[in-house]
């Protein structure tokens, strides 16, 4: 009986392996980027909506890129080089991402205050 309870449980530990080789980073869904209007030709309300959806769009960024960092930690020392690789390159492509809409979004808030 003891030999069988040590083959379910390498059993378990070896579908834990499997489970987490394949990594699964849906749990951290990040938000679509908004759109933001031309300073040139936007309305007042355009540029103050898309103010909010920034803002919003960066907070959830944020809390996303916080589960990446979650799940990194969850592999603990099981994650391989390839996972580390995976979560290190999604973080790093919506890092560049969320500051390019920030950038994007002041530097339309500089045309449509005349400021350039």
């Amino acid at each position: 009986m003891r030999r069988r309870l040590s083959i379910t449980t390498l059993m378990l530990v070896s579908a834990f392996t499997v489970s987490a080789a394949e990594l699964d980073m849906s749990q951290c869904a990040f938000p679509p980027m908004p759109e933001v209007p031309d300073g040139a030709s936007a309305t007042e309300e355009q540029m103050a909506s898309t103010a909010t959806a920034v803002r919003t769009y960066v907070g959830e960024t944020q809390t996303a890129l916080t589960c990446l960092e979650d799940l990194e930690k969850s592999l603990g020392e099981d994650i391989t080089a390839d996972q580390r690789a995976s979560i290190i390159d999604n973080y790093n492509a919506h890092v560049d991402e969320m500051n390019a809409v920030a950038s994007e979004y002041n530097q339309e808030v500089r045309v449509f205050k005349g400021d350039e």
